[in-house]
C-alpha cells in the first residue's frame, strides 16, 4: 500500500467534507486506517480527532494549514486520484 497516496486521499475527502470515512470505505484494514489517522492527528495535518477504544473517530474533523499545505504540495496526486470508487487500486 502507498501510504502517501492514503494519506492524500484522506486529506482530501475531508476537504470535500467527507467525516465520515471508515477502513470499510476506503477498502482497506482496520490498523492500516487507525496507523494514518494516528499519523495525520501526530503530524498535525487534522485536528478534531477523538479517540474512542483506542480507535481514532473523525466525524468532526478538520484540515489545518498544514494538511492543506499537503494537498497543494502534491497536487500530482490530485491529477491522478478519481475518489473513493477507484480508491483500492490507487493506493497499491
Amino acid at each position: 500500500m502507498n501510504k502517501k497516496k492514503l494519506r492524500y486521499a484522506i486529506l482530501k475527502e475531508i476537504e470535500q467534507g467527507n467525516n465520515g470515512l471508515t477502513e470499510e470505505k476506503l477498502k482497506i484494514r482496520q490498523n492500516e486506517f487507525d496507523e494514518t489517522i494516528r499519523f495525520l492527528d501526530r503530524e498535525n495535518y487534522l485536528i478534531g480527532i477523538t479517540y474512542a477504544d483506542d480507535r481514532p473517530i473523525i466525524s468532526r474533523v478538520v484540515l489545518t494549514e498544514k494538511g492543506e499545505a499537503y494537498l497543494e504540495q502534491n497536487s500530482a496526486l490530485g491529477r491522478a486520484y478519481k475518489g473513493l470508487k477507484e480508491i483500492r487500486d490507487w493506493i497499491r
